[in-house]
């Protein structure tokens, strides 16, 4: 179970830390400052997400290449915090994983399978 968390974190940090190939968009939102990344050579948004104070805040969103929604997540202040959804490549999974104070709470495992919805925890 911790080795399927720690690769859902790596898999986090490294879609967010992968921004070297992609064109940023900067503009100010009221207090915040609003980015968003594009795919390299394209119009097609590939992260959207605020900052405050210097530090990542509030809610972050990646999209795929298809444009889906690949990663939901939410940032106070700099820190991971409540539950950030990341999809699998095959759309099939869901993973959600619950931060408190920047740490992993829980992690929840949703799977879709011949319509049906479990959940494995």
């Amino acid at each position: 179970m911790k080795t399927m968390i720690n690769l859902v974190v790596v898999g986090i940090l490294m879609a967010f830390g992968a921004q070297a190939q992609s064109t940023s968009v900067y503009e100010k939102v009221g207090d915040q400052i609003k980015v968003t990344r594009y795919f390299e050579n394209s119009d097609q948004v590939k992260e959207v997400g605020f900052f405050k104070n210097g530090k990542s805040h509030g809610q972050w969103t990646e999209y795929s290449a298809s444009g889906e929604i690949r990663v939901e997540a939410t940032y106070v202040e700099g820190k991971k915090e409540g539950a950030w959804f990341v999809w699998s490549d095959d759309r099939k999974t869901l993973h959600e994983v619950n931060y408190q104070a920047n740490s992993i709470a829980n992690h929840r495992e949703w799977s879709l399978a011949q319509e049906n919805l479990r959940v494995e925890k």
